[in-house]
């Protein structure tokens, strides 16, 4: 933000009310994305007793580290770039035209740290996929690790992160996508089926306060979902005109 080669800060925000509301509302299913990961490990961790605790911890430790990581970075990425600010804030410490605004080893390391990141995302979030696939291929008669049953697994895995990388690479839209993911999986995810489970398992008086709470963050958080899945979307399509495959920078 101090450097010399930085580009001009311009926090001045869209005069147009309905696209200041949009905003808003693809940023919320961005923080659903952001904060809201963590519930897949966290439900991977209950599944050996005691539940709870595992919980409760798995939730202190991922809030806490996404805090950390999250905020500061948005905060002095704003501070830094203003409302250029790229999706992917590694965009714009390497902008199209001029010198890298940071130093090239700083760069490297950040981009083998992503890769790392990205690594143990295809180990532990895709897990359920891999289930999925190898149970139509593996031979229950054979080892896990016999040559029957792991060839198999290493190919498919290895093709799926591959395929996966290739749309990744191929759709520049980071912060929209993050966003139709927000609302459409995580908002669902973390806010409104362990409410709807709880009254459903649970069966709380319906003029009980629990009750009536749970059915109001259900209501609120489907609202958001939608509307936060329309916000994306919106900006998917807004920002179609400068779509090209495999584009370097990100479109914001």
């Amino acid at each position: 933000g101090l450097s010399s080669n930085a580009p001009a800060k311009d926090y001045s925000l869209s005069t147009s009310k309905s696209e200041k509301t949009f905003d808003a509302f693809l940023s919320v299913s961005i923080l659903a994305a952001a904060f809201g990961n963590g519930i897949l490990p966290e439900i991977q961790a209950t599944l050996v007793p005691p539940a709870a605790g595992k919980m409760v911890k798995a939730l202190v430790i991922n809030y806490s580290v996404a805090f950390f990581t999250f905020y500061p970075l948005a905060i002095t990425g704003y501070w830094a770039f203003g409302k250029t600010v790229q999706s992917n804030a590694i965009q714009s410490l390497m902008p199209a035209t001029g010198p890298s605004l940071a130093p090239r080893w700083l760069l490297c390391l950040t981009v083998v740290l992503v890769l790392f990141q990205l690594l143990a995302i295809a180990l532990l979030y895709a897990q359920v996929v891999y289930e999925v696939m190898e149970k139509r291929v593996a031979d229950a008669t054979r080892g896990r690790f016999s040559w029957r049953n792991l060839l198999p697994r290493v190919a498919m895995r290895t093709l799926y992160v591959a395929l996966c990388a290739f749309v990744a690479a191929a759709l520049p839209f980071f912060g929209e996508i993050v966003g139709v993911i927000g609302a459409v999986g995580y908002i669902p995810l973390d806010f409104i089926l362990p409410v709807v489970m709880y009254n459903m398992v649970v069966s709380p008086p319906r003029r009980s306060v629990v009750y009536v709470t749970n059915v109001a963050i259900m209501v609120l958080f489907t609202g958001l979902g939608v509307i936060g899945a329309v916000a994306s979307v919106r900006k998917l399509a807004l920002n179609a005109g400068r779509f090209t495959l495999f584009n370097d920078h990100v479109v914001k």
